[in-house]
């Protein structure tokens, strides 16, 4: 793949990136300054925002705008080890055939595709697959304004995070999801399903048990 196909499939993978990246966008941040594709000026325009996504785009902007060898170094990054460790949805960029003319939907699907993929290798017991966007989303249904309350005590998020994850959605139902989702960032591999419904069918968060039980479902 030439230099301006990566250029390109940055920019095709933007909406994908900004979701996926703002769970850390400090981590993206430093490393991506430290790889010298961030200069000094950019630096210190992103590294003051406060709003995940609003920093992860700025980031990703000013990245793309140096141009086609900027690009290909943030993809080389993103598909280093330490990347995929800390963010296994980037599991879509480990293949280099990737489709340029893939839509937002059809890169999606990939997504959940390759990380339904990676669970079925996870080593152990039954009930160790990797959770997955589905199942994360129809949990995020059974929460309601106690969202927080789960965070906070349930998956041990801080009040801080929370409260920027509260400003950067609207809607409890997709604030629950991003929660969900910072978590599986965080845990990594061990973001199963199995171990999210233990952590979340505590009676004391009075969630829909039928809507936990998607947890268990395939495990």
């Amino acid at each position: 793949m030439d230099k301006e196909s990566n250029h390109q499939l940055l920019r095709r993978l933007r909406p994908q990136l900004i979701e996926i990246l703002s769970a850390d966008p400090d981590f993206v941040l430093q490393y991506a300054f430290s790889d010298f594709l961030v200069t000094d000026n950019g630096y210190k325009s992103v590294s003051p925002l406060t709003i995940s996504t609003e920093k992860v785009t700025t980031l990703l902007d000013h990245i793309y705008d140096r141009g086609p060898q900027a690009s290909l170094g943030l993809l080389k990054l993103l598909k280093s080890d330490r990347f995929q460790e800390n963010f296994p949805r980037l599991s879509i960029l480990v293949n280099q055939d990737v489709d340029l003319n893939l839509s937002t939907e059809e890169a999606s699907k990939r997504t959940t595709e390759a990380e339904q993929s990676r669970s079925t290798k996870q080593p152990g017991m039954s009930g160790s697959k990797l959770v997955t966007q589905k199942q994360m989303m129809t949990v995020a249904g059974a929460m309601s304004r106690n969202w927080k309350e789960v965070g906070i005590q349930g998956l041990e998020i801080s009040s801080e995070k929370l409260d920027e994850i509260e400003a950067d959605n609207r809607g409890q139902k997709m604030r629950a999801f991003h929660m969900l989702n910072f978590w599986r960032s965080r845990e990594n591999t061990n973001a199963t399903a199995a171990k999210l419904y233990s952590l979340l069918r505590n009676e004391e968060f009075a969630l829909d048990p039928e809507k936990l039980q998607s947890l268990q479902e395939g495990s």
